[in-house]
């Protein structure tokens, strides 16, 4: 989940490091990576965060305390003084990567910790130093410390450093200049203090063995140096018989103890150089892995996305297919009612007219006989001595018929 943009983009591979190493043995000193505020962990799993306040806290779960912490960081955005305890001192030597510091970058370093020393010799603190991942300029400024002041061989600084880091360190351009350190200090006289924080005029700075004293209580810094002696030196102290007639032997022997000293050194260096190529090829592996993961990873999600669309798809269809459906036998069912309706209309309307045509004929023959009857009026019968008992002959209507009749009439202009 490592990402993000801007100011608040996690550093590269800050994952991949343990947050914090153990205390370089036989000395103050505990490297570590950079901590990220509390602003980081919206791109951080919660296992990954590591802030200043998981540093302070993971140190005292060790019981120890932290006294300084050197931060050699090219940049101001990962952290600040505020996200710090004001009792816990701190101190900035901008140092940019990938390149060898600078003599004043050396220097500085060295001026912060034999200060902080001076100043703390009655307890225990430690010394906290952190680049961006603790490793490579943080492991370069410790060991060239441990070298320069405290007298260690190149070769065991580095295998402490990397023991007590959790990972060793990873430019070959820093190693190699460690190593050449074996050769330059050979011959050359340490000095404890440096020229660039002296002020003028002030004496020249004790060494290092009277600057820096220990509480009783404290193991020293780092092993104890020992004064470069020569062999010239060494056989004076302890004078040999062949020694005065043999200049010649001596300075041969001296050579060949050169020689011998360098192609150990070579040894040591093509061995770390093996070391190296396994570790790159392990790395190159894992990196491998993890891409090959990530593609699985990609493809399977692909996959699914592929058939969650489908299947969407196939549901948008089923149900466009059933609001088609459903619309065509609405459609359908107005129709067959629009007809239905059609058909009542007609049939109503026929039978209208059917009775229309009954009225008028009714009508039509009632005028007609009315008009017969006018032309022919009806004769009063009388009976006849001859016919029978029950025949009658015609006789005139009664007035109460004839106002019946003229009713009806009536009745019936009106209806038409």
């Amino acid at each position: 989940m490592a990402g993000g943009r801007g100011a608040l983009r996690v550093p590269e591979r800050w994952t991949d490091y343990i947050p914090l190493g153990c205390r370089m043995p036989g000395t103050r000193f505990i490297a570590f990576k950079v901590p990220l505020k509390k602003s980081f962990d919206q791109n951080l799993l919660p296992e990954e965060r590591f802030s200043p306040r998981d540093l302070i806290r993971k140190v005292e779960e060790r019981k120890e305390e932290l006294g300084l912490i050197i931060d050699l960081t090219y940049t101001t955005r990962y952290y600040g003084r505020e996200d710090l305890p004001p009792t816990l001192r701190y101190t900035k030597i901008v140092t940019m990567g990938h390149k060898i510091p600078n003599k004043k970058t050396i220097s500085m370093f060295r001026y912060m910790v034999k200060k902080f020393l001076t100043r703390n010799k009655d307890n225990d603190k430690l010394i906290g130093v952190h680049c961006t991942h603790g490793l490579n300029r943080t492991g370069y400024l410790v060991c060239r410390y441990l070298i320069d002041v405290e007298g260690m061989e190149p070769n065991a600084a580095i295998e402490l450093f990397n023991k007590s880091r959790g990972h060793p360190i990873e430019r070959i351009n820093y190693i190699r200049d460690l190593q050449k350190r074996a050769l330059k200090n050979s011959c050359e006289p340490k000095n404890s203090g440096s020229d660039v924080f002296r002020e003028k005029g002030s004496a020249p700075a004790k060494p290092q063995k009277q600057l820096v004293k220990h509480h009783p209580s404290q193991a020293p810094l780092a092993v104890p140096r020992f004064p470069c002696r020569s062999p010239s030196s060494t056989k004076e102290q302890r004078p040999d018989p062949r020694a005065q007639g043999q200049p010649q032997e001596l300075g041969h022997g001296h050579r060949a103890l050169g020689q011998r000293q360098q192609e150990h050194l070579e040894q040591r260096h093509l061995e770390q150089k093996k070391l190296e190529r396994r570790q790159q090829k392990k790395l190159k592996q894992l990196e491998q892995n993890h891409l090959e993961q990530r593609q699985q990873k990609k493809v399977k999600y692909q996959e699914q996305n592929h058939q969650e669309e489908r299947q969407q798809k196939k549901m948008k269809h089923q149900e466009q297919r059933q609001l088609e459906e459903q619309h065509h036998l609405e459609q359908r069912e107005q129709k067959k009612l629009k007809h239905l309706e059609q058909n009542h209309q007609e049939q109503r309307q026929q039978k209208k007219l059917k009775h229309q045509e009954q009225r008028q004929q009714k009508k039509l023959k009632h005028q007609e006989q009315r008009q017969l009857e006018e032309q022919h009026p009806v004769e009063q019968r009388q009976p006849c001595s001859s016919a029978p008992r029950n025949c009658w002959l015609p006789q005139e209507l009664s007035p109460a018929r004839k106002r019946r009749r003229r009713k009806h009439e009536l009745k019936e202009q009106e209806m038409s």
